[in-house]
């Protein structure tokens, strides 16, 4: 396990590519004076759970990057150590201009300002959280720009069409096994076969496992029949049949390009099949009026591309179409 932050003598050691740091837990314990009866645990405990956030990073970037067989990413660690300690210390600025009344006593109490404070540490603390989610989902789409393979597969990945073809063979097998098994069910449940023959003659002929065979077999308390439903199964191969035919198309007719006069200039509309997106593309920063538009219409800025964008589809095509109709305030071609 990857280790960017050490505890050691109630000093906090961090190291991540070119940011390092110390912090003592002496040094931060005066924020918790009106908190605790103990300021020197609480600050104790604060450097232990910073130190365990950014090691849990580290080690989920190095478990990300080995499944990707990629180089260790320092750059990324590096980021996030160098973000969260900052954020962490604003936490810890907030978090020292609350009170507790157990430790400074109730007479004349601001309770009013000491609320308004505790909403903003608690803001700050989300913030933590938010961060390394953040972190984490940034680190993830870097390691896998096309995403790994038991999540959807995207229209923007170069074997798309292989990943696809390979699900639907799957997915047909799969049907064809439950098929076969339901087939055997019905035979041998007339003999008044236990359910033990039953789940080892399917795993026999199936190619299913025994844990498979057994969740068609044995009776739920709501189930009257045994047996597996293709029903699901059978949408999903027509919904792959159709989105592969749906991406091929895509393909086969490529990139395109047109450029339409609108009231903000001359304004590029892009099919860009190899990344399959539709991108509008204009000759400066678009005002705010047309952003407003562009957003509404589900088109999103990507720095990489330098183009306001959304999926390649006829919902995107009709999209591009409504949002230079609407900028030039007549028809478009």
């Amino acid at each position: 396990m990857m280790k960017i932050a050490a505890l050691d003598n109630n000093i906090l050691a961090i190291v991540a590519g070119t940011f390092a740091a110390t912090i003592a837990a002496e040094d931060i314990e005066a924020q918790f004076h009106a908190l605790t009866h103990f300021p020197d645990r609480r600050a104790k405990t604060e450097l232990a759970d910073l130190a365990e956030r950014l090691n849990r990073f580290a080690a989920y970037v190095v478990e990300l990057w080995d499944q990707a067989a990629e180089r260790i990413p320092e750059p990324e660690i590096e980021a996030f150590a160098r973000r969260h300690v900052d954020l962490t210390r604003r936490y810890w600025g907030a978090e020292g201009r609350c009170m507790n009344w157990f430790i400074t006593g109730p007479a004349r109490f601001p309770v009013a300002r000491n609320e308004r404070r505790m909403k903003i540490s608690d803001a700050r603390r989300a913030d933590l959280k938010a961060h390394e989610a953040t972190a984490r989902k940034a680190a993830k789409r870097k390691a896998f720009p096309h995403g790994t393979d038991d999540e959807p597969i995207r229209s923007g990945d170069p074997a798309a069409l292989q990943r696809i073809m390979t699900r639907i063979e799957e997915t047909a097998l799969s049907i064809d096994r439950m098929k076969a098994a339901n087939a055997i069910i019905r035979r041998i449940e007339k003999d008044l076969a236990t359910e033990e023959d039953m789940i080892a003659a399917v795993a026999a002929n199936t190619g299913l496992s025994p844990e498979a065979a057994a969740r068609g077999i044995k009776l739920a308390p709501w189930q009257s029949r045994r047996g597996f439903s293709t029903t699901n199964s059978r949408a999903e191969l027509r919904r792959l049949q159709q989105r592969l035919a749906a991406l091929a198309r895509m393909k086969e007719r490529g990139n395109q390009s047109e450029e339409v006069e609108t009231d903000v200039g001359a304004v590029e509309i892009k099919e860009n099949a190899d990344i399959a997106r539709i991108q509008l593309l204009f000759p400066g920063k678009p005002d705010d009026p047309t952003r407003r538009v562009l957003k509404a219409n589900g088109f999103r800025w990507s720095p990489s591309q330098g183009a306001w964008q959304r999926h390649l589809n006829e919902a995107g095509r009709y999209a591009a179409q409504r949002v230079l109709k609407t900028i030039s305030g007549a028809s478009a071609a």
